[in-house]
């Protein structure tokens, strides 16, 4: 557990890094294959041949994944009609809506494929899961500021992305994240960092009863200092009276 927090410390000391995998030749479909023959390629394990073809022939992770690299190749080669027309093909089938121009290392993992939406210039590490929902590409953000250059998402190596999750904009995602389901994420993250939104507003949460709790103590203070200050002193009379209304 030491070594684990020592590795992840000095991997967000140097920051989020950009796949160094995504869209190099040969990482695609090999490291594909690769991975569902890995200890990891099941929830199970590592599978037989059979389950392997078993879940090639009747899931829609893995033919969205083969019709995206042919759409892919296409695209590379300047075929860009036939890529897209291939990629329609793909959410027609799949539900999985994955531009051509995307660029995914080897190893892509999508455990349901509905709704999800990769835009052209995302770019995703080796080793990536994608659960259904998941969207990447832009902000849209340069409609309410004019100078803001609006981007696509970089991903990281071994990093999970659940469901319902928005990644927008040009950020940079490091290795080994964790993207939570139904988050929405609009800055850069270090390696090895968790988003999820039940931290987030647990904090804000906390840091909005820790306000409260400092204003119910100035206002108490406020209320004490404010009575002192309306106290008639000892020994003096009401200061309201006269010298020659005293008895005697």
């Amino acid at each position: 557990m030491s070594n684990h927090r020592a590795k992840a410390a000095d991997n967000i000391q140097a920051g989020p890094e950009a796949p160094a995998s995504a869209g190099q030749p040969g990482q695609g479909l090999r490291g594909d294959i690769s991975r569902l023959f890995s200890d990891r390629g099941l929830h199970e394990g590592k599978p037989s041949i059979r389950r392997a073809l078993q879940r090639v022939l009747t899931r829609p992770g893995p033919a969205a994944i083969v019709l995206y690299r042919a759409s892919h190749r296409l695209w590379e080669s300047g075929h860009e009609t036939a890529a897209e027309a291939l990629w329609r093909v793909n959410y027609f089938l799949t539900g999985a809506d994955i531009h051509p121009g995307a660029e995914i290392g080897g190893g892509l993992r999508l455990t349901h494929t509905a709704g999800v939406v990769i835009g052209r210039g995302v770019k995703i590490g080796s080793n990536v899961t994608l659960l259904h929902g998941v969207t990447m590409g832009g902000s849209a953000r340069g409609w309410f500021d004019g100078v803001f250059e609006d981007g696509y998402p970089q991903i990281g190596d071994e990093t999970e992305i659940m469901a319902g999750a928005f990644v927008l904009g040009p950020v940079h995602i490091g290795r080994h994240c964790f993207i939570g389901a139904n988050a929405v994420v609009a800055r850069d993250m270090a390696d090895w960092e968790a988003f999820t939104p039940g931290r987030q507003i647990g904090e804000l949460r906390r840091r909005v009863e820790d306000l409260e709790r400092r204003i119910g103590e100035l206002e108490e203070r406020t209320r004490r200092a404010t009575a002192r200050g309306n106290r008639p002193a000892k020994g003096r009379g009401n200061p309201t009276e006269s010298p020659s209304s005293s008895p005697g």
